[in-house]
């Protein structure tokens, strides 16, 4: 059997269009995981720690079921002789993507994600700002030079060795 042939009949037994629901269900799922982090900012900037954790929630069922659904991806197109990395993917659209259905979803696929990615920094920034500032308000609680920082063998301020007044000796 010649390549082209076994090509056709991997494409005869390939259920293209469950993958496509099951693509179009990852999109769904980072469009909302996209949300999520948006309001997870929201949450972090008013200090909100109820709805902190109501979305953690959120974002943890949303992740399982994306995990659930890359991994029906993984099987199809695995199953199809292809590996799952980019590249794998790539050439699994160009030799069993007739209709263009295929490339259109993955692509918007790899473009939630890499929103998904960016707003998780953006948050995780975020984070990191409000413990410096808080870092520095203890600081100058307890009277050390808040200006004067030293850094931790992770690479992390830590507090300076000069002591102040504190504010009760203020």
């Amino acid at each position: 059997m010649s390549t082209a042939d076994h090509r056709a009949q991997v494409s005869e037994t390939l259920d293209l269009e469950a993958l496509v629901a099951s693509l179009d269900l990852a999109i769904e799922d980072m469009r909302r995981l996209a949300e999520r982090l948006l309001e997870e900012l929201g949450a972090i900037e008013s200090r909100d720690p109820d709805g902190l954790l109501r979305l953690v929630v959120d974002k943890q069922a949303l992740v399982t079921r994306l995990e659930t659904e890359t991994a029906r991806q993984r099987d199809w197109i695995e199953a199809a002789g292809f590996d799952f990395t980019p590249e794998g993917v790539e050439r699994f659209i160009r030799t069993h993507d007739r209709d263009d259905r295929l490339a259109t979803r993955w692509s918007a696929l790899l473009d939630q994600t890499r929103r998904c990615d960016q707003l998780n920094s953006d948050n995780a920034r975020s984070i990191e700002r409000d413990q410096r500032r808080i870092a520095m308000m203890l600081r100058l609680l307890k009277g050390e030079d808040a200006s004067t920082t030293t850094y931790d063998p992770r690479g992390r301020t830590a507090a300076g060795g000069q002591r102040g007044r504190t504010i009760s000796q203020a």
